[in-house]
């Protein structure tokens, strides 16, 4: 279970990995659309906020805290050339593959927040709303990642971004108990090719984003760590080690 992440407005962040911390309740439906200022707005003003630059020409117009009914974790409003473009999710950040091609979450149904007891001396911001898309822009042009590879759950495959290519948890029902295929799962965005290795069956049976831990690089190593409480490992090109 990922752990709480507390908000650091003055960070750039490109190539940082999701940590939510889950919190009780019923999981929100997710819907792919895109927050208005205006809600922004009035979930909490603070007039020492300046917005901040980020690479590739985004800038950082608001943030602060959400709320996601089973988890919380933090959002970032980005715009680019003064056009608003998607609010995020600041922990999983922008992570680039390559200078034309990045990587994000949103976060959607974005409104004032239901808690009223969120601390406000420690979040000067906060809104209730869902984790939503994973979004590929390519060249400027912004694409679901579920659309343009197989099996892929914006909520349970943990992606992350490995030497230009995309590593996450490949989930594919395979009968109405709601039973799932388990695979490691590797996106290539220049090939549009994906490749997969099965490595179990599982139901699934929470509400827990980081059921399945992101995958990680260590010693020109690929860790899927999680699946059937077991640490796999893959060479670059999906290869099985172990």
């Amino acid at each position: 279970m990922k752990n709480a992440i507390y908000l650091s407005i003055l960070t750039v962040f490109i190539s940082c990995n999701s940590n939510k911390t889950p919190a009780t309740g019923t999981h929100t439906a997710k819907k792919n659309t895109t927050v208005k200022a205006a809600i922004i707005a009035k979930a909490g003003k603070d007039d020492t906020f300046k917005p901040y630059k980020l690479n590739e020409g985004y800038t950082v117009t608001d943030t602060g805290l959400v709320d996601a009914t089973v988890m919380e974790t933090t959002y970032a409003v980005i715009t680019q050339n003064g056009k608003l473009i998607d609010t995020i999710d600041k922990d999983f950040g922008i992570q680039k593959l390559n200078d034309n091609t990045h990587l994000y979450l949103t976060i959607t149904d974005t409104a004032p927040p239901e808690d009223q007891t969120i601390d406000k001396t420690e979040y000067k911001r906060s809104i209730s709303g869902s984790l939503g898309n994973y979004i590929l822009v390519v060249n400027g042009k912004k694409q679901n990642l579920s659309k343009l590879t197989p099996d892929f759950n914006n909520y349970f495959s943990s992606p992350s971004v490995i030497n230009g290519k995309i590593y996450f948890w490949q989930i594919k029902k395979i009968d109405t108990a709601g039973n799932n295929s388990i695979s490691a799962a590797q996106y290539n965005p220049v090939t549009q090719k994906t490749i997969a290795h099965y490595l179990n069956n599982d139901y699934i049976e929470t509400d827990d984003a980081g059921y399945f831990a992101a995958p990680y690089l260590k010693n020109d190593t690929i860790y899927f760590d999680g699946a059937n409480d077991k640490l796999t490992k893959f060479n670059k090109d999906l290869k099985l080690y172990n």
